[in-house]
C-alpha cells in the first residue's frame, strides 16, 4: 500500500513538473551580422525569467575555395555554469547537399508537415525586428537598383513573417545607399517567445503523423541519420 502511494506521489510530481514546464516561456533571441566579407550568427535562448540562458555563437562564416566548402567556427555558453571553447568545422559541398536532402527526405515521412509547422508558427510572438543594410557598388544606377531589391526584399519578408506569426512591435528597417564605393554591410536582430508546450504540441503531432506512425521506425529514421553524420 506504501508502495502504491509512492508511486501515485511521483506520477502527479511528474504530471505537475511537465505541467509547469509546458507553461514556461522561451525567448530566442536571434542576431546575424554581415560586415567586412565576415559574417557572425549569435542565437540566444531564455526561460524561467532570464535565469537560465543558453547562446550559441557562431563569429565566423566564410566560403573557401580551396578546398571548396563552409568554414563554420562556433561556441556555446551556459549563463553562470560554462562557456564552451571556440570549435572549428568545415562543410563540404557534398556534405551541404546531403543535409538538404536529409531534410526533404524527413518531410516526406511526416503527413500535413505544413500544416503542424503554421500551427506552431501561429503560436510565436515577435517583440523585436530590426534589420540595417549599408549596401553600394560605386556605381550610382546600379546601386539604386539593388536599394530598391533590397527593399522590396524586406517587405515581403515582414508580410511572411506577419502572416503566421504575432508581430508585436514596429519593425524597423533602413537601407543606406553608398554611390561612392563598393559596401555590403547588413544588421539584423530578431525575439521571438512561445510557450515550450507548444513545441512539446508541434512535437508529438509530427510522431502522430510519421508515416506508418510507429515509434520503431522514427527511431531507425533518426538513428540511421545520425549514425551517417559521424
Amino acid at each position: 500500500m506504501l508502495r502504491l502511494k509512492l508511486i501515485v506521489c511521483i506520477v502527479v510530481l511528474l504530471f505537475f513538473l511537465l505541467f509547469l514546464l509546458s507553461m514556461m516561456k522561451l525567448s530566442i533571441t536571434i542576431f546575424f551580422q554581415h560586415a567586412q566579407g565576415n559574417n557572425e550568427w549569435k542565437f540566444t535562448f531564455q526561460t524561467l525569467f532570464g535565469m537560465i540562458r543558453y547562446t550559441i555563437h557562431i563569429p565566423l562564416v566564410k566560403i573557401e575555395t580551396e578546398p571548396p566548402g563552409v568554414a563554420i567556427a562556433h561556441q556555446e555558453t551556459i549563463k553562470n555554469i560554462s562557456k564552451g571553447t571556440v570549435k572549428r568545422s568545415k562543410y563540404t559541398p557534398k556534405e551541404i547537399i546531403n543535409n538538404f536532402q536529409k531534410m526533404k527526405e524527413f518531410a516526406k515521412h511526416v503527413v500535413r508537415l505544413n500544416e503542424i509547422i503554421k500551427k506552431f508558427l501561429g503560436h510565436i510572438s515577435i517583440t523585436k525586428f530590426e534589420w540595417q543594410t549599408k549596401i553600394g557598388t560605386g556605381d550610382a544606377a546600379t546601386t539604386g537598383m539593388i536599394v530598391g531589391l533590397g527593399w522590396s526584399l524586406k517587405y515581403n519578408l515582414l508580410a511572411f513573417f506577419s502572416k503566421y506569426m504575432k508581430l508585436k512591435t514596429s519593425p524597423f528597417f533602413m537601407i543606406t545607399p553608398s554611390f561612392h564605393e563598393a559596401v555590403s554591410e547588413t544588421k539584423f536582430v530578431c525575439m521571438i517567445h512561445f510557450r515550450i508546450g507548444h513545441a512539446m504540441l508541434a512535437g508529438i503531432r509530427i510522431v502522430k503523423y510519421w508515416r506508418g506512425n510507429r515509434l520503431s521506425k522514427i527511431r531507425t529514421f533518426v538513428t540511421n541519420h545520425a549514425n551517417e553524420s559521424y
